[in-house]
């Protein structure tokens, strides 16, 4: 099974000038958990996951080691949300994208997401244009319907996995 058998073909994208707050809205809209960005020809340069933007607003283990004897002011980091809608996307992407292409069996870009720890892919064209994306969700989904959704029996019945009709 390819990659475009399993991959998402509407991908919700932003470009680098996209706003911090912009890129949580349509996070938030679209319940989806990562953004590719693109240039002015859709062209892939980078990516902003969920966690990008929840890391900006936590400080770092280095900030904490500084000074052991205050502890962090959590209401203060998210009152600084507010502050951060200067960020722009080109200063938190991601500029080195793990991505895949529309011919990749599934289960190597599957391995590509393991090994790289991430939890989906954009799918680009020969162009470097973004064609889709696709996630370990949409590869579990595809596998579980090719494999144990429907089943014919001895009988020649289809049943699902549950045993249903």
């Amino acid at each position: 099974m390819k990659v475009a058998d399993a991959m998402s073909k509407k991908v919700v994208v932003a470009s680098s000038g996209a706003g911090f707050q912009e890129l949580w809205k349509k996070i938030f809209a679209h319940r989806i958990n990562a953004i590719p960005i693109v240039d002015s020809g859709n062209r892939l340069i980078g990516i902003v996951t969920r966690e990008d933007l929840l890391k900006i607003l936590y400080p770092t283990y280095r900030d904490l080691i500084l000074d052991f004897t205050v502890l962090p002011d959590f209401e203060e980091m998210e009152m600084s949300i507010r502050q951060l809608s200067t960020k722009k996307a080109k200063d938190v992407m991601n500029k080195r994208v793990v991505f895949t292409r529309k011919d990749t069996e599934i289960m190597r870009a599957l391995s590509r997401m393991i090994v790289r720890q991430v939890d989906q892919l954009p799918v680009i064209d020969e162009a470097e244009k973004v064609v889709g994306m696709i996630t370990k969700g949409d590869i579990f989904y595809a596998l579980a319907k090719k494999n144990f959704l429907l089943k014919t029996t001895k009988k020649g019945k289809k049943e699902n996995f549950l045993g249903k009709k």
